[in-house]
């Protein structure tokens, strides 16, 4: 019984190995796998008969011409290439563009809300007295604020459009 074990082993790890003569054939396998294949094919004179076919192969092919992409094909590739780089670019120019304003657009609500309230109601303004009327003007003058961002963000756009458009 050990012994049709042992020939049952042999015959798998026959198997594995002739599984891997392709790859040393092309030079792929890591030194102990290459250690392997060259203790086996010493001894199996089938397995050393298969690598040298699979060398042949691979030398038949190293020798076929490799082949070219048309050049209509590759200009075409690479204006398409420099085309969707460009469109990229100009996605991130315009977010950009859109964090700029609206950064714009609270910095300027910031400085100019209480440079408003001092040059139309005086010192007074800006200690707080009026509360509830000066916070209903400062939510009108801050969405005066954001829709002018908006308007300068529609117009930049609109121009950065037509930019395009005759490119």
């Amino acid at each position: 019984m050990n012994s049709r074990m042992d020939s049952k082993k042999t015959a798998n790890e026959h198997d594995q190995l002739r599984e891997l003569l392709s790859l040393a054939a092309a030079g792929v396998l890591d030194a102990s796998d290459e250690q392997r294949v060259a203790a086996h094919i010493g001894v199996c004179p089938e397995c050393a008969a298969s690598l040298n076919r699979w060398q042949q192969v691979g030398a038949n092919l190293r020798r076929l011409p490799t082949p070219q992409a048309p050049a209509a094909l590759v200009s075409r590739t690479i204006l398409l290439a420099q085309t969707r780089l460009a469109e990229e670019s100009s996605r991130r120019t315009e977010r950009r563009m859109m964090v700029l304003i609206l950064v714009f657009s609270w910095a300027f609500v910031a400085v100019s809300w209480p440079l408003a309230q001092l040059f139309a109601h005086g010192w007074e303004s800006l200690l707080g007295f009026g509360f509830e009327q000066g916070w209903k003007n400062f939510v009108i003058f801050t969405a005066f604020c954001w829709m002018a961002g908006a308007a300068a963000a529609i117009l930049l756009a609109m121009r950065r459009s037509r930019q395009r458009r005759f490119a």
